[in-house]
């Protein structure tokens, strides 16, 4: 297997993750840790996604704890939250510690909840506006906080982040930059208690005109969003509807293409990083 085959292999990786995933839940867990490890994370991570939160849990076990963090880092951080459920109470401390300081926060804000409940599932990056600010500085603030989710819209609070309305990129583009941000917004102050269990979420009214619902703490404080898609998952998780990825066609041609295993993938990969870093001195 050539250079060109092993970019083709990471090709597939990346498009296929669901495929690939399938394909190394069925290899003795040792080497599958060992292969990953050997992956550029934001290859790995992508794999991680597509398995049990359960198995993933069992992979972290066996890769060196900074391994583990880094692919963790590249992951969505309510999935984040439910694989160190599964992980042990020291690993999960361990991992902890490790991981950028605002995944840190935001999956121990996640933790703190249950399972069961909206604020396992919540996304806590969300892009907030203080109700003070003006047009001109809304948009400085939305383009400096680039790891908050960007759906098109904000959450305006005040300074107690008591939620007090929305507002959408759209309309603050087209308002002069003096504009208050609170003529423009959307009045709004309903949210979803971030203790309200999932399955009481169902019949929500809010969902009937938006994908994703504000969530607030016992004392009405803002502390992130609930997703629609996120939602679906923890409802599939708590109910225990999460399976093994199936077989597709894309196994099939994956293995025609490379043999019986996309671990040799991983030893000619590693080949290649080994003879490199000998060229290199």
């Amino acid at each position: 297997m050539d250079e060109q085959r092993v970019d083709l292999a990471l090709a597939f990786l990346q498009s296929q993750p669901g495929a690939a995933a399938a394909i190394l839940e069925q290899q003795p867990m040792a080497q599958v840790a060992e292969f990953l490890s050997g992956l550029p994370h934001t290859y790995g991570a992508l794999v991680l996604a597509k398995m049990l939160p359960q198995y993933t849990a069992r992979l972290c076990r066996i890769f060196k704890p900074t391994i583990a963090a880094g692919l963790l880092s590249e992951m969505d951080i309510s999935l984040v939250a439910t694989i160190m459920r599964h992980c042990r109470t020291d690993l999960c401390r361990q991992l902890l510690e490790l991981l950028p300081d605002k995944t840190r926060l935001a999956c121990r804000l996640l933790l703190n909840y249950s399972e069961d409940a909206v604020g396992a599932w919540m996304s806590a990056n969300v892009s907030t506006l203080p109700d003070e600010c003006n047009v001109e500085q809304a948009l400085t603030r939305i383009a400096e906080d680039r790891q908050a989710i960007d759906n098109g819209m904000s959450l305006v609070v005040d300074r107690q982040r008591h939620l007090k309305g929305t507002v959408t990129q759209v309309a603050l583009l087209r308002a002069p930059t003096t504009t208050p941000i609170t003529s423009i917004m959307l009045r709004s102050s309903e949210s979803i208690s971030a203790r309200t269990a999932l399955k009481s979420a169902i019949d929500n009214p809010l969902w009937a005109d938006r994908d994703s619902i504000p969530v607030t703490n016992r004392n009405q404080k803002l502390v992130g969003i609930l997703r629609h898609q996120d939602f679906r998952k923890g409802l599939a998780q708590i109910s225990n509807q999460i399976g093994q990825p199936q077989n597709s066609d894309p196994i099939a041609g994956i293995f025609e293409v490379y043999g019986s295993s996309l671990l040799i993938l991983f030893a000619t990969f590693s080949d290649i990083v080994s003879s490199k870093s000998r060229q290199r001195r």
